[in-house]
This record gives structure tokens, sequence and C-alpha cells, in this order.
């Protein structure tokens, strides 16, 4: 009996919004453009992957070694940029929401409410990711007042950010979708939905689709039914961990991130060299853990094998991630062994190139974390059809909102940015780039998607970098 061939992506569907992609790698005949390409090897897929509160330019002067150190064992994928700069004006120092603003975007936002234009993510998403969705997870505090500059990454346009998942359950269901119907989701109480959730998973109603792609009559070999095999039970694992994990988030917190975000004040923020409590207030609502203490290390290796799934299925190409929020104020439980009390955070503004007070330790942590992220992309057991891995075939772009060459970090004088993957067109080393800026980075990247020649604020740009080698 002859196999019904695996197309380019391929799902089993079920009740509801039940949607279970499949690994890429299960597919045996390829169609030649199953989504439009922007041209032959160009990455086809692309992340901004956000972490918060600065990288001075002391952490990168030893490469992947040091504070990078994490990043070593992924040297010959990344591209570590130096000594760009964020041409913001009003002063020398810079309030958070300024860079947060900028990144991704490359355009000055007026006030912390909203970014000034459209992303990058968004913008190539809506250029060629059709047929796919456009994911946004972010793993941060927030605090009082929502400033929309320091959570949201992703933009269509100012005061429009696109909605983002902060909690592993909203992240699962954007996946592979519920069983639940919004009837029943509007009637049933919080702890029901839980009941029923853990009781039911989105695997029972495609159970006969899964006996009939699994058996030996369905002609497929043993290594592709194992292949499946695994894969759903993976999917099983990572709804179970999901729905223990994410605590009040199952009731649907996603409604308040859909919201858009409020009016700007009446009067712009005007940035300082020190942040005041009401501009960088305590978090008084971790989403991870009571009392503030984000539980990072159960929740965001979930957050990591739920994108790479995600992006192994085709199921998306294009988002933003998001690795702690500019101005978070939540201590390391880990670090507090070594000494460090304070948060990232608070130690910034102490710190200096002369006499590092922790801040370095809790740097060196954040990359750990981001470090994970790339291994799980770049995990050999789940090849993409070309036998490359997940991360040899996505661009990453990574950044954070401030960098400086001096002491203190509220500054964006010397900011550093990592790339990696893009299909083995990446450059890989370090890269030094005095004098260059965001919107010459973005403007590269964009360039090199077919996208346009200049992204963000043409008064920014002065011209591309040399990053990536011509494809073959």
């Amino acid at each position: 009996m002859n196999a019904r061939p695996l197309g380019r992506r391929a799902f089993l569907r079920g009740a509801g919004s039940v949607c279970i992609g499949l690994p890429l790698s299960l597919a045996l005949q390829r169609s030649a453009r199953a989504a439009p390409m922007p041209s032959p090897g160009v990455p086809p897929r692309y992340l901004s992957f956000y972490f918060g509160n600065g990288l001075p330019a002391k952490f990168v002067e030893l490469g992947f070694d040091g504070v990078m150190a994490p990043f070593f064992s992924l040297s010959d994928k990344l591209a570590l940029l130096r000594g760009l700069s964020l041409p913001i004006s009003g002063g020398a120092a810079q309030m958070h929401w300024q860079g947060t603003g900028r990144f991704g975007v490359g355009i000055t936002p007026q006030n912390e409410n909203s970014a000034a234009g459209q992303s990058l993510d968004d913008a190539l998403y809506r250029a060629f990711g059709q047929g796919t969705s456009l994911l946004n997870v972010n793993m941060h505090g927030r605090s009082q007042g929502n400033p929309a500059t320091r959570w949201y990454h992703s933009w269509q346009r100012p005061g429009l950010p696109n909605p983002e998942r902060e909690t592993p359950i909203q992240v699962f269901d954007a996946i592979f979708g519920t069983f639940l119907t919004p009837q029943m989701s509007l009637e049933l109480t919080a702890s029901d939905k839980r009941a029923i959730r853990y009781r039911n998973s989105v695997l029972d109603s495609v159970v006969e689709q899964y006996r009939e792609l699994s058996s030996e009559r369905s002609g497929y070999s043993a290594g592709v039914r194992a292949l499946l095999s695994d894969h759903l039970d993976l999917v099983r694992s990572l709804e179970r961990q999901s729905l223990e994990l994410s605590g009040a988030g199952l009731t649907g917190a996603l409604a308040v991130c859909d919201q858009a975000p409020p009016e700007p004040p009446p009067e712009d923020l005007v940035p300082t060299q020190f942040c005041t409590e009401s501009l960088c207030p305590e978090d008084v609502a971790h989403l991870y853990a009571e009392q503030s203490l984000a539980n990072w290390n159960e929740v965001w290796p979930l957050f990591c094998e739920l994108y790479a799934v995600a992006l192994r299925c085709g199921s998306t190409r294009f988002g933003t991630v998001g690795c702690s929020g500019s101005g978070d104020r939540y201590p390391i439980p880990e670090l507090q062994t070594l000494g460090v009390d304070d948060s990232a955070h608070t130690l910034a503004h102490g710190w200096s190139r002369s006499a590092d007070n922790g801040f370095g330790l809790c740097v060196h942590w954040l990359m750990q974390k981001v470090a994970h992220f790339l291994e799980v992309l770049d995990d050999p057991l789940w090849p993409d059809p070309d036998g490359r891995s997940v991360l040899d075939n996505t661009l990453v772009l990574i950044g954070t909102e401030l960098g400086t060459g001096g002491d203190g970090q509220h500054y964006a004088d010397s900011m550093s940015y990592l790339l990696a993957g893009a299909s083995g067109l990446l450059q890989s080393g370090v890269h030094d780039l005095p004098g260059r800026s965001d919107v010459d980075l973005y403007s590269t990247v964009a360039a090199a998607f077919g996208l346009s020649e200049r992204f963000g604020d043409a008064a920014d740009f002065a011209g591309h970098l040399e990053l990536f080698s011509p494809a073959g």
C-alpha cells in the first residue's frame, strides 16, 4: 500500500480549534515553495529576541567568554555585533522605554506607551508568513501602570502591539488550539475549565487520525511512525506541564494583553539618568510565582520547548521572544546564594567598569537562558527536512535596550547584538561596528529577506552591514 504523502506542513485536526502540527521532518515530499519565501537562500524564519536591563560593552570585550561564555558552544553559528548605538536625542542618559520602543522598530518612541512604527518581525510576517501564525512569547514581571513599550516587542503600527503570550498554557493553545469552545469558555468557571483540561487532552480528538498514520497499513516506514509517536508523546507532556505551571493564566490573561495600550500622558516623560519609583515601579503581579519571584527554572525551559515545536511544525515562522522585561526588579534565587540579593535592574544602576557589584553575574545568568533557547532550536534529534537544525534555518536577532562603554547602565552609546542561524549565510564571529546604528542592522536583515532596503528611521540609516555571505 502506498503512503499518503505528507506535505510540507501536515496537521491532525480535532474538536474545537485543535490543530496538531506535525514536524516538517515527517514530510516525505516537499513542495518547492509551500509558503511564499523571499528568495532562494534567504532564511525562511525570523525571530526577534529581547532581554532586559542592558549589556555593557565590558561584558562583550572577551567575545564568547566571561559573561558571554554560555554562547561558546554555538559560536560557529553566531555573530556578535559590538559598538552600535541608538541615535536617541535628549542627552546621554536614556530611559528604558526609549530603547525597548526602538527594539526591532528603529524609530525612537515619543513616550513609553507606544512604539513609533511597525516592528521587523511583523513586517516580515505580513510579507512572507501567509498560512502561519505570528507567535510572540514573553516572560517578564509586570509593573503597575503597564507601560506598553517595556513589555511589547511586536508592533503592527503605533498604538497597536501584537498580542503576546505570557503563560505556558497560552503558548500551548496558540500552537495546538483547544477543545474548549467559546461558549464553554464563557459558561465554565476557571476551576471547571482546569478540571476538564486535566481529564482530557487535545490529542483525544485526533486519536483515529493518529492510528491511521501510525499503523503498518499506512505504508510509512517504521522510522516515520516512531517519529510521529515521539512527537505526540511530547505534545501531551508539554500540555500537562503547561497546565501545571500556568496557574491563574489558565483563566485567560491574554485578554488583557490583547487590549491596545492607554493613550499617551499629557506630557512626554523626560529622560533622566535615574529611574524613579513612579517610572520604574516594583513588580506587583508577576505571573510565574508568588511573591514576585520568577520561577525561571521551570517556566523558561518549557517556553523554549514550546516555541521550538511551533517552528518544527511550521505553525509559526515569525515572531518575538522576550526573556525578562526592561526594569524588572525581582531577585534571582540562584544568585542569592552567591550574595547577590538585589535585582539586575537595581544593580545595573550602580555598576561600574572598575567594580562589578554583581550585575555581571546577573547578566551571565540571563545569557544562560538565552543560550538555552538557541540550544533547543539546535537539537539534532528534530532536524528540518534538509537535515539542518531549526536554528540553522532560522535567523534570530538578539538584543536589549541599553549598552554603555563607560559606567552605569542607562546609556545607549555602545550597543551589542547577536545574530544566530541564517541558513549558513551568516558571517559568524565578532564584528566591531562603531558609528553604526540599529537601523543599519534592521535594514541589513530586511534586505537579506528581500523585504526592503531600509527599515527604521531614514535619518539613522548609513548603509547595510557586511554580515551575510552571498547565497551559493
